[in-house]
Parts: structure tokens; sequence; C-alpha cells
């Protein structure tokens, strides 16, 4: 079938050249058979043909004279064979009995070149149909009765044909048509660098089956066109509004949507809308969208929906008056994220039990999706890596890994695994930790921790019942892992550094999705990168975060993760040394191998956060080195602060990302803390923190407000190089994981919330997850399992369906990434999103596949997010809360005042002088028990009453 868009190029250009892809997707096109593959021609896109390279193998492609050329810049890949090049079709599916027609025609630049080419499994360990170069056409292959190529393919400077009939005897799924050319040693390919190889009329056609009719493929491509529902032009949150809250969608044009043919609408005034109910389609409500304004990222003319004033709990959707634009159902109540039935928080918590290391997956503790599929064996039940002598990005033989710069072997057994490697990361499992603890510590504080309490279902985990919260047995998973990281004192090359910590774990080379640890053909070769500065802060941050988190339910745990915290914290202290990089410092100097500054992280920052940590501990478990922390996290540039942007890190010299906090730069969430423990503070401190913090969440709000979907985030104006990916290309627009820089800035506004109680700020919170729920440019839900049109193939090892229907989608409740105007992986560039045009509107640049991590990367750090925006709401919004029948008056004096907390907590510790003279204001949760959940909602309200 034929696609008609915009020709494009993809490769080493420059930015002025490159330009999105306009693409339609249109019905098949009948014929006397029907095609196999979504491209054949190349006339206009690439998509679902890959360009796939093995570093440090490298090609680029670019479409010309409706054909692919592959140009080869660097021959040869790790495994020094020629599948470390390869061009690849996959999603294909054979039926027993039938006969397909293949063929394909290409050309080199140079005669003699080799080329191999087999239709096989995804693993490449099953060859079912092959290119033979003695007869040069394609064969049945040795898995499928026939023979083995004699030899490989030499392709001639002019076109060439290749055929055969392929006679599949069982049915086959999930397999590829995959053309391999690199520099081998063993197996065939003689690649050179400046090689070029062109590819067209691809063909696999069902001779047998006349009838049948191919669905049609979005590819990935996301936009109102593939939602559907006709006359799209709506975007509402589809999972719903709160009762008692804003409530706001958003008429947009459709004129950004880059996809050829888009269907769009022109905006010329502001229209009567109608609210209609569901169930019986009758109109209950009317109003007025705003005038229409441009709307620079998204490129669509918008008309905003404000229908707050309409407060009746039901299932509605929302139409123009006398147009036939709609948008999708949504329901008004007062269990939007808390849904007994499908619960988000739930949802989303399973997500890092799902990515556990060296666990089995079982059945019974997924909470969503195909739980039987979803289940399997873990991998690396025992982690054992090579500690690596110094920083090294690629490696060309395995040996160098195992041998040449192997110092020693580390077990790292557990953790939590990042989505597309398979690899342990201590910053980002650090920032993940954090957050979920402090999901937890605030909920506690807030007399809400209930929910996250043993045995509760919140957290569905193998540990439930043995009679610790939930929430952190989860978080002690990660925290055990991070634990085993620390360098020993004998470790030959890193002794010196004894208590600092290693970075990260993972394989020695990247590899494909495909290539997975339950495949026959992986190689389990696991390496330690050097140790870092931002490694051991993390760890020393989060251990004695813990540390207070476990103090009443396991003490020894408790005093052993303090007192790793402060050795960490002091390894960081005796082994500091300023880099001597880039423009400033505290930036990883990307030349010194045994560095110990690591990519995208500002030490300084995570030196603050981690002394705030220690700080509160400290306080709070009478450690006498409390105050030595409170010196050192006062002489922090930005000590008792906020900002709404973030410097360091992956953010260029320069550059100010408009964010609360992220893993290369955490110095917010150490403010954070203190501002939840504000009573370790002098009444200077907490003005500090409270002014900063209100002011960065206005300016979040301030933002959302002029956005045209109401997303909490703009991307810093001046753009930025990327050196590491793509050198000739000039970003401007939304950032990576714009998603996630939303999320965290709704932490902000939920902060402000709770610091002062005024609604706007929980109205800031709820408009964000509008955003993320379907109130974009899109009309899409980033969050998967919620909405009417929802991501469902987030780029992830073990997800993979969309490749592999053996394999499992995603599970019900994980974030993406979101769209970013670095949109780099070869996935997106195929189909021509993307190239860093000023013009281009980035907050549309997403593809829903497996295979562009760029732009749907699923992420421990965004589902941590995600956790605890959704328990805020759950906790703030789910009911609108009422005025507490206890008054909190326990000794009954006329006054509720500090003597009240001081007689609660006695009487919680049995000291025999503390006597309840009132207990219904002790049972101040009004849930008929007094414990500790009272005495956390009375200090808070009390330190409320004071401001």
């Amino acid at each position: 079938m034929k696609k008609h868009c915009k020709k494009f190029t993809a490769g080493i250009l420059s930015a002025a050249m490159l330009v999105p892809t306009a693409v339609s997707i249109a019905e098949p096109v009948r014929t006397s058979a029907y095609e196999l593959l979504g491209e054949t021609t190349f006339e206009h896109k690439m998509i679902p043909w890959h360009a796939v390279e093995t570093a440090p193998a490298k090609q680029t492609f670019e479409l010309t004279d409706g054909a692919v050329k592959l140009s080869i810049l660097v021959p040869n890949g790790a495994e020094w064979e020629r599948w470390d090049l390869q061009f690849k079709h996959k999603n294909l599916s054979f039926k027993a009995g039938h006969e397909y027609k293949v063929s394909f025609k290409s050309k080199a630049n140079r005669e003699g070149m080799e080329l191999y080419s087999f239709i096989g499994n995804l693993s490449d360990s099953e060859e079912y149909f092959v290119l033979d170069g003695s007869t040069n056409d394609m064969h049945m292959g040795p898995d499928m009765g026939g023979q083995w190529p004699f030899c490989a393919v030499r392709l001639m400077t002019e076109w060439q044909t290749y055929e055969g009939i392929f006679k599949p005897l069982n049915d086959i799924e999930s397999a590829q048509w995959a053309f391999q050319y690199a520099m081998g040693t063993k197996y065939s390919g003689n690649a050179k660098s400046g090689d070029e190889i062109w590819f067209d009329d691809m063909s696999i056609e069902d001779l047998t089956d006349k009838e049948y009719v191919p669905p049609v493929s979005s590819f990935g491509y996301t936009n109102r066109g593939f939602s559907g529902l006709e006359n799209n032009f709506i975007s509402v949150n589809q999972l719903g509004y709160y009762k008692g809250l804003e409530k706001t969608a958003t008429l947009g044009n459709n004129k950004g949507d880059f996809i050829y043919g888009a269907e769009s609408i022109e905006l010329t005034d502001s229209y009567d809308y109608e609210i209609v109910r569901v169930s019986d389609d009758e109109v209950v409500y009317t109003g007025k969208t705003s005038e229409p304004k441009k709307d620079k990222d998204s490129g669509d003319n918008v008309c905003k929906i404000d229908f707050t004033a309409f407060d009746e709990v039901g299932e509605y959707y929302i139409r123009i008056k006398g147009e036939n634009w709609r948008s999708f159902p949504f329901r008004i109540g007062t269990d939007i994220y808390s849904d007994s039935e499908h619960n988000m928080l739930t949802n989303a918590l399973n997500y890092f039990y799902q990515n556990r290391s060296g666990a089995d997956i079982e059945s019974e503790y997924i909470t969503s999706g195909e739980k039987d599929k979803l289940a399997h064996a873990g991998f690396h039940k025992t982690d054992t890596g090579y500690v690596q002598t110094q920083w090294k990005g690629e490696y060309l033989a395995d040996d160098e890994a195992t041998n040449y710069y192997a110092s020693s072997k580390l077990d790292a057994s557990g953790g939590w695994y990042r989505s597309g490697d398979h690899s342990k990361n201590m910053t980002d499992g650090g920032i993940s930790v954090w957050t979920l603890q402090n999901m937890y510590e605030r909920a506690a504080e807030s007399g809400k921790g209930k929910k996250f309490a043993d045995g509760s279902g919140t957290v569905v985990i193998p540990e439930s019942g043995n009679k610790y919260p939930d929430i952190l047995d989860e978080c002690r998973y990660e925290l055990d892992f991070m634990s085993r990281m620390k360098v020993q004192p004998d470790e030959k090359t890193w002794g010196k550094y004894s208590g600092m910590y290693y970075h990260c774990i993972n394989d020695h080379i990247w590899r494909s999705l495909t290539d997975r640890p339950d495949n026959g053909n992986y190689k389990d070769i696991r390496v330690i990168k050097p140790p870092t500065f931002a490694a051991t802060l993390n760890y020393a941050a989060c251990a004695a975060q813990g540390a207070r988190l476990w103090k009443a339910y396991d003490a020894e745990y408790a005093d052993k993760l303090l007192e790793s915290a402060k050795e960490a914290y002091q390894a960081y202290k005796a082994n500091w040394y300023k880099a001597e990089s880039y423009e400033y410092a505290n930036e990883v100097s990307l030349y010194d191998p045994k560095s110990m500054y690591s990519p995208d992280d500002e030490v300084s920052a995570d030196a603050y956060w981690a002394a705030c940590e220690l700080y509160i501990t400290s306080k709070l478990m009478n450690d006498e080195d409390a105050a030595a922390y409170l010196d050192d996290l006062s002489g922090y540039k930005g000590a008792f602060t906020f900002s709404p942007r973030i410097t360091g890190g992956s953010n260029q010299p320069g550059d100010f990302t408009f964010t609360l906090f992220r893993s290369e730069n955490i110095a917010t969430a150490g403010s954070l803390s203190l501002l939840m423990h504000k009573y370790l503070l002098t009444d200077e401190q907490i003005e500090m923190l409270n002014s900063s913090l209100l002011k960065t969440a206005d300016d979040y709000i301030e933002e959302e407000d002029s956005q045209g979907y109401g997303i909490p985030y703009k991307y810093y104006d001046r753009g930025y190089f990327d050196t590491d990916w793509r050198p000739e290309i000039y970003y401007r627009g939304f950032e990576y994981d714009s998603n996630g820089r939303a999320l965290n800035n709704m932490i902000a506004m939920a902060y402000a919330y709770d610091i002062t109680g005024d609604d706007k700020y929980l109205n800031g919170v709820t408009r964000g997850m509008d955003y993320l729920l379907g109130n974009n440019p899109m009309s899409y839900s980033f969050i998967s399992g919620y909405g009417s049109y929802f991501t469902k193939n987030p780029s992830h090892e073990y997800w993979q369906y969309e490749i592999n229907k053996s394999l499992p989608q995603a599970p019900d409740g994980v974030i993406v990434s979101g769209p970013t105007a670095k949109a780099i992986d070869s996935y997106v560039r195929a189909m021509g999103i993307g190239y860093g045009n000023p013009n281009d509107p980035s907050e549309r640049f997403y593809a829903d596949s497996v295979e562009s991590w760029s732009t749907n990367e699923a992420s421990l750090s965004g589902n941590a997010s995600l956790a605890w925006i959704v328990s805020f709401l759950q906790d703030e919004a789910s009911e609108k809360p009422s005025a507490n029948s206890a008054s909190g008056d326990v000794n009954a004096d006329g006054e509720f005042n500090t003597a009240d907390l001081v007689m609660l907590q006695k009487w919680l510790l049995g000291k025999p002088d503390a006597v309840l003279k009132n207990w219904k204001a002790a049972d101040y949760c009004n849930d008929n028990v007094i414990d500790t959940f009272d005495l956390c909602l009375m200090r808070k309200a009390i330190i409320v009453s004071k401001q």
C-alpha cells in the first residue's frame, strides 16, 4: 500500500535541510494478492523498515529518488560480524501452506559488496527463507526444510532484482526480514567505510489468500486521526474531572499536525459549546469558549473551554453547537484517580515490582494487563559485574570488558532495571527511591499514610504481610541493591576510595530490543562503571531519608542505613575535587577516563540534598552530627530556596530547564524535605523556604495558564546542540522527558497547596494531569490503560508486543517520556519527526512505538513522580475535606496548641503521666483509632496555623 508524504532525509545533513515528514496512512489498495510489508517503494517514508547498528558500527540513511540509501561510516561493530549493520522489517506473520512471492532490488556504489538476507525469527536463531549468492535468488532456508546459502550475494553498481517463492511449513508470527552487510570475520561481510547500498521495490505478496485485506497500521504516528473518534477537535482529560475543582478543555484547529492530509478546521471566533450526557445524549449544560489564540508549541489555534461551574457527577462529552466537533467521553466524580476497580496509584506503583532485577515476576502480584504474559522468570538472579578500571563507552571485543579493563568482580544483585537496557543506575534509582519515600512521608505527615500500610493493597508485592509498610518494602529492594555498589578497601583499582559507590551496572554493549536475557543469543557480560560523587551522594541521601522512615518498624535496619549514609557522605567529602572541564565546575570531564564526575550530574546540588536528608534524620534520631550537616547544607548557594529552573548536568552551559528537579540536579529535593520538617528550622529559614516555593509554584501555574493545552512546562528559548547524538542539529523545543518535567513541577504546586490550602495550587495539579490524560494537541493519554486513546507501546525491554506477539503489551499505569524536539532515535527519524527546526511544533513530536526510546520511554523516575502526584490527589481531591469534628484539644483546656501535641505524643509512647482528657479530640483523623497518624495530622495543623 502506498503512503503519501513529503520526501525527507535522515543523515548527516545541516539542520536547515531537515524538515518534518507529512504522512498519510491510506486505506489498503486491493490487488490480486495482498502485500505483507508496511512500506515497499520508499517514495515518502521508510517506516516500518529500520536501519540497525551495533556500536561502534555506524551508518546513516536517507530517502532519495524513491529508494533507501544507507551510507556506512564505521563498517564493523562489537561482534565483527555481518549483522553489526542491518536493514530490517519486523512484525511479519506467515500462514502454513501459503505461497509468498518475495522480491527486492538492490545496488551498491562498488561492485562486489557482500549482502546477506533472510526471513527468520527476531533473535536471528532461525532462518526460514534465505538469499543465496550462488544462484542470485532466494530459497527455503535451513529452518524450513531447505539449505544454507552457499555464499553471500555480491552486489553490482546497477540495480539487480532478487526474488523467490516462500512456502512456510508452519504458521509463523513475529518474524523479520533482515539484510546484513557489515565487515565480518567469520560469516560473510566485506563492507568498508564509505560504502553505499540502495534498496527499493521490496515486496512479500501472499499469492494464496486473495480475499484478506490487511489492517491499517499507524506505525506509531499519534494524532487525532488515529484516535478512533471522528471530528475529534476537543481535547479533554479522558479519565475525568473532580467534582468541586476546575474543569477545562481545549478546542483546537489541528493546524499544527504535520501529517499530510490530517483533517483541520478553521477557528474564527468564540463558540457555543454543549455538555452532553452519555447515557441519553441530553444536553445538560451550555457555555461559550474563549476567543481563539495561537499556541506556538502545538502549532494550533485554540479556544479554551472552562466548564468549572458544571459540577454534576456523571459521564459526558463536549460538542460545539452547530458543528460536528466533539470530545471523547469523560467523568465528573470524587474518585477519579482512586477508582477501586482501576486504582491508578496501585498500577503506577506496580511498575517497580515488574521491573525488579533478579526476581521472578509472578502473576499474583501483577495488578493489570495480561498477567500471565507479563509474568516471567527473573533475569540476572545473581548479577555479578566486572568492575571497570575506567569509563569506557564501547568495547571492541568481549575480552576488553572481562580482562583488559576489568579490575575485580562485584555482586550487584537486586534493584530495579531501567526500561531500555537492563541497566541499574544509582542516580536514576536514587531519585526514584527519594520520590517514593517522600510520597510516603508526606502521606504519613498529613495523616494519610495508612493507605501504604502492610497488606493495605495499595502496593502489591510478595513482602506484604511482614508488618512493614509495603511501600517501604518496595523501596528497600532498591536501597539494598544500592548498598551493594559500595567500593571496598581491598579493591585493587578503587580501594583507596573506599566508601564511595560505583555508578551503575549494565551490559558491556548496547543491545537491540530483541536481544534480551531470555533468548539464546544473549551474552551475559555485565560491567560496573567507576565510582562517582553522584552515586555516592545519591546513596547517602536515600539511605538517610530511609533511616527515619524505618525507625518505627525496624530500628536495627534504620540505624544501619543512617550509619552507611554518614559513611558515604564522608567518603564524598574526603575524595572531592573540583572538575576542570567545560565552562563551570561540577560537570563531568568526558576526557578523563577515571573521572568521578558522572555524566549529567551537578555534584554540589547532590551534596546539598544529601546534607539535608542527613540533617533531618540526625535530628529525629538524636545523632550527634546533626549540627555539622546543618552547617554543610547552609553553605550551599541555593540553601533553603527553590527555583523554577535548574542548571547543570544534561542542560547545556547557560541553559536553564524549566523544572523543579531532575536526577542531574536534585537540590530542591533537599529543600522539599526541609519544608516537610520545618519544625527543625528557624523562622527565617522557614520563611525562605515558604516564599521561594510559592513563587516557584506560581511561575509554573502562570506557564500552565499561558499554554494552549495547559502543560506546566516550557522549553528554554535559546535552544542547544547535542554533541553526543546529532551534533549537526540545533534543537529548539520541548526537551527530553517533557512529561516528567511537568510532573515534577506539579509536585511544587502540591507542596504549595500543603502550605497554604489555596485551591489554585490544587487546581494547578489537576490541570497538569488533564494534559497528560488527553487535554493535549494529539488528544492522547500518555498513561497506559487510562483514557480512550492511550499509549500502548512504551519503550521497554520486555513489553514488546508491538514487535513480538509472544510478549505482552505494557500494563496499566505506565507514564511515557512524551514529546521532545530531541526526537533522535532511528525510528522517529525514519518517520520524519523532529530535527530541531525552530518553527516545528515540538509538542507533537511523539511516536507510540517500543522502538522510539527518545519520545516513548518508560522510566523509574517518571513512574515515581506519577505515583507521587496521584497519591496527593487521592489525599486532597478525592473527597473535598470537611472541617474536623475533632478539635485536637486533647488536654481539654479550651485551646488547640503544642501542649496537646506533646500530651498525645507522650500518651502514644506510654508515659504514665499522659492522660487524654478528650478522646474524641485526640482522634484527629476521625477514624475511631488513636495513633501516630493523628499525631502527624495535628502537627501539620499547628504548623499551618502559625504561618
